[in-house]
C-alpha cells in the first residue's frame, strides 16, 4: 500500500494509552473502505482490544487479519452485536448504509464509530439523533484527513508552538 493511496492509507500515530488491555473491547464490521486500517490503528494505539472482525466478503476479512492477526473472525454481525464484552463497534460501510448500521450497533447497546460521511440524508441524521437520545450511546465519526494525517498533526503542532512562543515572550 502507498501512501498516496487515500482509500487505504492507515496512518500509524504513537500509542498514547487510555485504557488498559481487555478494559475496553471493539470490533471491526463492514471493511467496505480502507479508512478502516486507520481506524483500528487509532483505537489501538489509545489502548482499546481489538476482539472481532466480520464482513460477509471472505476477501475483505483475509486482507483486515493479515494486518490485524489479533482479531478473531465473528460469524455473523449479530454476533458480535450479542457480545457483552464489545463496548464500540467501528465500521466503514458504504456511505448510504452507515447510519442504518449505527442505530443497530448503538440499539444493541454499543458506541458506533463511522468513517465519514456517516449520514447521506438529513432523515437519518435526524433518526440517528433520536437513537443516541433513546440509548444514550455515542456515534463517532472519523474525520481522518482532520485528525489522523501526519501533515495535519504536524501543523496543528507548528500552530500550537507559535501560539505559546507568542503567549510566553
Amino acid at each position: 500500500m502507498e501512501k498516496t493511496d487515500g482509500m487505504n492509507y492507515a496512518p500509524k500515530g504513537k500509542v498514547n494509552r487510555v485504557v488498559s488491555e481487555g478494559e475496553f473491547n471493539f470490533a471491526t464490521v463492514a471493511l467496505d473502505h480502507g479508512h478502516i486500517n486507520g481506524m483500528t490503528n487509532g483505537l489501538i494505539e489509545a489502548g482499546a482490544t481489538l476482539k472481532w472482525v466480520y464482513d460477509p466478503d471472505e476477501k475483505k476479512v483475509k486482507e483486515y487479519i493479515e494486518q490485524f492477526p489479533q482479531a478473531q473472525i465473528a460469524d455473523s454481525l449479530e454476533q458480535v452485536l450479542d457480545d457483552p464484552e464489545i463496548h464500540l463497534v467501528a465500521a466503514a460501510a458504504i456511505p448510504n448504509k452507515r447510519s442504518a448500521l449505527g442505530n443497530r450497533v448503538m440499539r444493541a447497546g454499543k458506541d458506533y464509530f463511522s468513517d465519514k460521511t456517516a449520514f447521506t440524508t438529513k432523515r437519518q441524521l435526524e433518526e440517528t439523533k433520536k437513537v443516541v437520545k433513546e440509548t444514550g450511546q455515542r456515534f463517532w465519526i472519523y474525520f481522518s484527513e482532520r485528525l489522523h494525517v501526519e501533515g495535519a498533526v504536524y501543523a496543528g503542532e507548528l500552530i500550537k508552538k507559535v501560539l505559546l512562543e507568542k503567549l510566553f515572550k
